[in-house]
């Protein structure tokens, strides 16, 4: 454990100059950047980064690994450090920089240029500035939780194998996931403190010293993973999905020395993922109105109705979203359907609260 520690301490420091947003920091001398105070526990930020340094390291070795979200602020965030520290983990990880891909002008050119990307089967998935945007992709999330994942050439009956291998990294100003992709990823996000990240006076090339320095920070790693690997004392982190070799292997040993859980940061990315803020305003609306009482769609309050179509798109839309919503749990509710009674029943709708309100 005493090597671990010792490895982790060397890791912080070369990446001290980063600016971890919830990190506690020691503010800059003159002519310097401020940085990352290594003498306390790292934040969830920080924590986050070692996780996903590791996970890429263990990446090869992994069944399934969560895919990796670096971001900052919107419009201040271009400068932060993003892409370097993604090359970093890469440079360390698989001895080469990864190759950057981004969006494309539409959801099904970006689809495309996934599948590409994993059918070539680099190391890494690199998806850059994808800013101001809930991110979403089907392919993706397959990608991360199924293995074998497979997808269909395009202009050809014909399916072929993805790289189920790969460390999944995007990066991006305002970037958030959707509800599918939440529980995909963990989530770095960067804040420079100040106006123009692109102008504070670095003194040294990271980049530079991590190819240089690649074998030391590669065998720090591997001596974390190594000990993680025949601790039998590791308590277990908090429970995430698909992932269970994950936390054991790679989450958890870091646990044990001292990092924050980033599946913490899971239940975040929710409550940030736009389509749920819909689903809880519109059944908060719901509960003012209607309580936990039964009701036909066609006996719904206008309000109601007005969350559910602010577009005004008619009585079948509104029919159509209720029935989607059936089964949703959400914000401490759950909404009920009953089946119409005889022939020309109506179903109705009731939502009733959950003992989880506080986890929704």
């Amino acid at each position: 454990m005493d090597d671990a520690a010792a490895a982790l301490r060397l890791i912080r420091e070369t990446f001290k100059t980063f600016c971890f947003a919830d990190a506690p920091i020691i503010e800059a001398v003159a002519g310097g950047v401020a940085t990352v105070d290594t003498s306390k526990a790292p934040g969830k930020d920080e924590s986050t980064f070692l996780v996903a340094l590791l996970t890429a390291v263990c990446r090869p070795s992994l069944h399934l690994a969560p895919g990796v979200l670096l971001r900052a602020a919107p419009v201040s965030g271009a400068g932060a450090g993003k892409g370097l520290l993604a090359r970093c983990i890469c440079i360390i990880a698989f001895g080469r920089e990864p190759h950057a891909v981004t969006a494309g002008a539409n959801g099904e050119e970006l689809e495309k240029r996934i599948a590409a990307e994993l059918i070539n089967g680099s190391p890494a998935l690199f998806l850059d500035n994808l800013n101001n945007r809930a991110f979403k992709s089907d392919l993706l999330a397959s990608a991360i939780t199924e293995r074998p994942a497979r997808v269909r050439v395009l202009g050809r009956s014909e399916m072929v194998p993805l790289n189920a291998s790969a460390f999944t990294i995007l990066t991006g100003n305002g970037l958030t996931v959707s509800e599918d992709l939440a529980r995909r990823f963990v989530a770095v996000d960067l804040d420079a403190r100040t106006e123009d990240p692109e102008r504070r006076p670095f003194v040294s090339d990271v980049r530079l010293e991590v190819m240089q320095r690649r074998s030391e920070l590669l065998a720090a790693l591997l001596t974390i993973w190594r000990w993680g690997r025949i601790a039998t004392s590791i308590k277990p982190g908090l429970p995430f999905g698909s992932f269970p070799q994950w936390c054991r292997w790679v989450r958890d040993p870091l646990l044990a020395l001292g990092c924050a859980d980033p599946v913490e940061r899971v239940s975040e990315a929710k409550q940030r993922d736009a389509h749920r803020q819909v689903v809880g305003d519109l059944f908060a609306v719901w509960w003012d109105k209607h309580r936990d009482r039964p009701v036909a769609v066609q006996q719904l309050h206008e309000d109601v109705k007005q969350a559910l179509d602010p577009q005004g798109r008619g009585r079948q839309y509104v029919s159509h979203q209720v029935e989607r919503l059936s089964g949703t749990r959400m914000a401490g509710f759950i909404l009920t359907r009953q089946a119409p009674v005889g022939k020309w029943g109506r179903a109705t709708y009731a939502l009733k609260k959950t003992t989880e309100a506080g986890n929704s």
